[in-house]
């Protein structure tokens, strides 16, 4: 490796440097014996050139040399000091061979978050205190799903990220739908969306009872019209089963 001499200019990598101190030596040298004859004009144009391409690649190593300084990485970001619980995940950890075990072990962890991270544009991606963790909700063939995306997985930055992707592609593949509203057809008889059954009131035996029809075992449809047959005819409205743990003691026929 050539050491650059004294007095020799900074010039970029593509320049040795024993090049570039002849070129510099040379017009020197020219430059003194135009001075010692009295400052006579030299009609050789190899000076002025050789002058004018020093000139220029100091100029251009003076930039190579600014833009090689180091600079300092500051973030222009509000944020915080944050303990998760649970710990925080990363790309070894997103591998389900290198998930954390037990899982439900506490491993708190503390780091610097942004202030709005907690913060999103999105209604269906929201953010979980408990498990720490993202989830994205959405409505698919008639019901409510999620996915959740926890931090101890795949990190504070990634977990959000990968959350608001996988509602993306989801948006692109036309799986998210319109939560489906269930209309009451008379007062009395409603669809009871957390059991998922029509639910009718009826007066019976002199008080309020009511009775449940679930939509998984007799279909949307089959099920409301069990409730309406049942509130218009309390007693015989709906024949009982003739098998099974509900039907009536009499009515059960182990030959059926």
């Amino acid at each position: 490796v050539a050491l650059r001499p004294l007095g020799c200019p900074v010039l970029p990598p593509r320049l040795g440097w024993p090049v570039a101190c002849a070129a510099l030596g040379h017009s020197r040298r020219l430059s003194a014996e135009a001075s010692a004859s009295g400052g006579a004009v030299l009609g050789d144009k190899n000076v002025d050139v050789a002058l004018a391409g020093v000139a220029d690649d100091s100029a251009m190593g003076e930039e190579v040399r600014q833009v090689a300084e180091p600079s300092v990485y500051r973030r222009n970001f509000q944020e915080h000091q944050r303990v998760f619980k649970w710990g925080i995940g990363n790309r070894f950890r997103m591998q389900p061979q290198n998930r954390y075990t037990p899982v439900h072990h506490a491993r708190p962890k503390e780091t610097m978050v942004r202030n709005d991270y907690f913060e999103s544009e999105n209604p269906n991606v929201v953010w979980e205190e408990l498990n720490e963790q993202w989830e994205v909700f959405w409505y698919e063939n008639h019901k409510l799903n999620a996915r959740p995306f926890p931090v101890k997985k795949f990190g504070v930055e990634l977990a959000k990220k990968e959350a608001n992707n996988f509602y993306n592609e989801l948006s692109a593949k036309g799986r998210l739908h319109q939560k489906t509203t269930v209309e009451s057809p008379q007062p009395g008889v409603f669809f009871d969306n957390r059991m998922q059954d029509w639910v009718a009131f009826i007066w019976k035996d002199g008080r309020p009872q009511s009775r449940a029809y679930s939509a998984n075992k007799f279909g949307l449809d089959g099920a409301k019209v069990l409730a309406l047959a049942k509130q218009h005819d309390p007693v015989n409205g709906v024949l009982p089963r003739r098998r099974g743990p509900y039907a009536p003691l009499l009515l059960r026929r182990k030959d059926a």
